[in-house]
């Protein structure tokens, strides 16, 4: 490629990713800052950056450890501004800013597996264009979870995979396993099964590869480089978890875990099979032409030196696809459409694969066992059919998708965007009422930091559990007023709230999630009676879907000693 080539190549990228990240900025400050549609995790991981900055007690630590702490640390420089702009945190717009970023960069990498490939601009531009406005992925760009920047590290590994298998070119392993895949884990706890996915094909393609060498040793260097930062990753966040929390995976073993969550929720529990069955419908709204996309591939890689990079998509994307199918089949975890998401990226990198290449790009080190090239130049034109008729394929998942997520029994995180697309006052339907309870999300919330704003507390004044309290603590511009479990201290101000100047105790029923919040289960009869150490002061019902009806009892005052 020459440098005219590359300084043209990195002026479209950037352009592709100013383009990205406008709409998803864009949309997320419509639906958050004017709409107030957030979602509970993307407001929970605003609360965890905000207590590790404006809290009674600061630390890093105050992240917490049921999430990976990229999504919320990323999110600091944000939070830092919230003083001059509250809705950063009250409206989560901090969310909306890193998840912004990610998908941009996820948008790019898409763009670039077609441009390493040397594929027609038109073509190229087409497929990042379906992929960057399919409706999932703007919602997910948008709004603050931790879809974005999982696809974003995913997409980066497997565009450098499949560069390596073309030339074996031990930057990309840096590239793929030293940086993208150890991130990938601190985002998600799905990256585990895409780190050992990883790890078994490098090594068995060096194996194979790797003759008359000494094999076994030249795989397993390979297989460490791509996966063994991701299990320092895996290893040192299970330890920091233990010595900070006394729990390794706290989202599996503690009481906010997923495990505990499903418990407190009463759900039934499906059978394996219908559990696999859920999973492979919701990973057909989402790649309707999964299957055919990767015929095409397989046609046209068949018996070609290049055959290989399409194990690549299949293996890390495919092991995303094949952890959370399995993690909800043994009810562990929720009926969500987004944790199949990955299976867009799949479609667009196959959709890049399914075509004739053109002029690669160079390696930066070409490897000794790098398969031999086809003539560059020689096929891509013949058969120009083939690209509009996989563009054509890849296309269909736009209004699919779009469908799919009106869906509440599939898509129970997302129907309720019908409430903002698409509001119909005169509608008095049960699911339009739901709809609108989950649009108005945390608005009740927003009204208990601004109550308690008014009444101008000192620091340590309210204690509350972070279980539901993390959308008061996210919305008042006065977070140190409250004492919340990731203090030092939170454990003697609860057991003792009236000897130690709290005023308020801020309590939700002792029922589903409530269960394990920290006031009822040193207080059960806390939200009934005040559990002798409090008196009801306000109710306040609450608006929101699945959210509870807060009570807020003023602390007693201490006994004076006889």
């Amino acid at each position: 490629m020459t440098e005219k080539l590359r300084v043209s190549d990195r002026r479209l990228k950037f352009a592709v990713f100013l383009v990205a990240l406008a709409v998803y900025l864009a949309v997320g400050y419509w639906l958050q800052v004017r709409h107030g549609f957030i979602l509970g995790d993307a407001l929970s991981r605003v609360s965890a950056a905000q207590s590790a900055l404006f809290s009674r007690d600061p630390h890093l630590a105050a992240i917490g450890f049921i999430f990976t702490p990229l999504t919320a640390m990323v999110q600091i420089p944000a939070v830092l501004l919230s003083p001059l702009w509250p809705e950063m945190t009250e409206r989560a717009f901090s969310g909306t800013i890193m998840s912004a970023v990610f998908m941009a960069g996820g948008v790019v990498q898409i763009l670039g597996m077609g441009t390493d490939r040397g594929l027609p601009r038109g073509y190229v531009l087409a497929i990042t264009a379906l992929f960057a406005f399919n409706p999932m992925i703007v919602f997910y760009g948008s709004n603050g979870m931790s879809e974005a920047p999982f696809i974003f590290f995913m997409s980066w590994a497997v565009r450098r995979l499949i560069m390596w298998m073309v030339d074996d070119d031990v930057h990309h392993l840096v590239a793929a396993g030293g940086i993208a895949m150890g991130l990938a884990y601190l985002t998600r706890y799905d990256a585990v099964a895409c780190v050992a996915a990883a790890g078994l094909l490098v090594g068995a393609t060096t194996y194979l590869r790797a003759k008359p060498e000494p094999r076994f040793r030249r795989a397993l260097l390979d297989t460490l480089l791509v996966s063994g930062p991701g299990f320092a990753a895996f290893v040192g966040w299970a330890a920091a978890s233990w010595l900070i929390t006394g729990e390794a995976f706290a989202q599996f073993t503690s009481q906010y875990g997923n495990a505990a969550i499903l418990a407190q929720s009463g759900q039934p529990t499906e059978t394996f099979t219908a559990g696999m069955t859920f999973a492979l419908v919701c990973i057909t709204f989402l790649a309707p032409t999964l299957a055919p996309l990767a015929l095409c591939c397989g046609i046209r890689r068949y018996g070609r030196p290049n055959w290989s990079v399409l194990l690549v998509p299949l293996f890390v994307y495919g092991a995303a696809l094949a952890f959370q199918t399995f993690s909800y089949a043994t009810g562990s975890t929720f009926p969500f459409l987004r944790f199949y998401i990955v299976a867009i990226p799949l479609s667009a990198c196959l959709a890049m694969l399914a075509v004739p290449d053109g002029v690669l790009i160079p390696a930066t080190r070409r490897g000794r066992y790098a398969p031999p090239q086809p003539d560059p130049g020689q096929e891509p034109r013949r058969r120009s059919v083939v690209y509009p008729l996989v563009a054509a394929l890849f296309a269909v998942a736009v209004p699919v998708t779009a469908w799919a997520m009106g869906q509440p029994r599939y898509a129970p995180q997302e129907y309720a965007l019908g409430a903002v697309l698409a509001p119909d006052p005169d509608d008095v339907s049960v699911r339009k009422a739901t709809e609108h309870s989950i649009a108005a999300s945390f608005g009740t919330e927003r009204q208990i930091a601004r109550y308690l704003e008014g009444l101008n507390l000192p620091e340590s004044s309210v204690i509350t559990d972070t279980v539901y309290g993390f959308a008061v603590t996210a919305a008042s511009s006065q977070p140190e007023t409250f004492v919340v479990p990731s203090d030092s201290d939170f454990v003697a101000l609860l057991n003792d709230p009236e000897n130690n100047g709290v005023e308020y105790l801020l309590a939700v029923p002792p029922t589903g999630r409530g269960i394990s919040d920290a006031l009822n289960v040193r207080y059960p009869t806390l939200y009934e009676t005040g559990a002798d150490i409090a008196t009801l002061e306000l109710e306040i019902p609450n608006d929101g879907d699945s959210q509870p009806t807060w009570r807020l009892y003023r602390v007693n005052e201490p006994m004076a000693p006889r």
